[in-house]
């Protein structure tokens, strides 16, 4: 039994997908660690990232997730 009350966020986020463009920006970064670390009912989350500066967005990737994350 969780006796855990869930914010409104984390309530309309229960069981979504969400889709994100600009996950590998500051900002997006910012968004998935926040929806990751508060939001642990989602069903699944899509990065779309595109090639850059040379690198493929598999090579993008793994440089991303390499990074560490902060525990707010």
């Amino acid at each position: 039994m969780n006796l855990v009350k869930k914010t409104p966020v984390q309530t309309w986020y229960t069981g979504k997908t969400i889709f994100v463009t600009g996950g590998s920006g500051f900002m997006g970064k910012v968004l998935l660690e926040k929806l990751l670390y508060s939001c642990s009912d989602l069903e699944r989350i899509y990065v779309l990232m595109r090639p850059k500066r040379g690198k493929s967005p598999q090579t993008r990737i793994d440089d991303w997730l390499k990074l560490p994350v902060s525990l707010l």
